[in-house]
């Protein structure tokens, strides 16, 4: 599995672009990838671009430990906004899995189908943290 991980964007402050097979090592790669880069700041708005990735090498146990990473790096990550795009609905399910997993982070996120989708689930979630502020 590869990855490109892109401090750039609107709404979101980083873009992960995962493609090839996946597996476990560059999952739980990316996230140490990410919480490891200075450029990296708690409580970031993140894209993540499944949607070059081959899910069908994945396994639940690959998905547990990429959820044990989020959970061990939950103070580094603060509470970020994750939108994870997905191609098909295997990918989906992993996603949605992931999730349950990590549930109870501070990581706030949501699977779906396409980048407008994502990017705009991003928005509106710093529209409502700017609302707050």
């Amino acid at each position: 599995m590869q990855y490109t991980i892109d401090f750039s964007g609107s709404p979101q402050d980083v873009t992960i672009t995962t493609f090839g097979p996946a597996s476990r090592e560059g999952l739980v790669g990316f996230v140490q990838d990410l919480v490891d880069d200075p450029r990296y700041r708690p409580g970031m708005f993140i894209l993540v671009d499944h949607l070059a990735l081959d899910a069908t090498t994945m396994t639940g146990d690959d998905v547990r430990a990429q959820a044990e990473r989020v959970i061990k790096l939950e103070q580094r990550l603060g509470p970020c906004k994750l939108a994870i795009v997905v191609p098909t609905a295997l990918a989906f399910g992993y996603a949605r899995m992931y999730e349950l997993h990590a549930a109870e982070t501070q990581v706030h996120s949501r699977v779906v189908y396409t980048r407008d989708e994502g990017l705009a689930w991003l928005e509106g979630k710093r529209e409502a943290q700017e609302l707050l502020a």
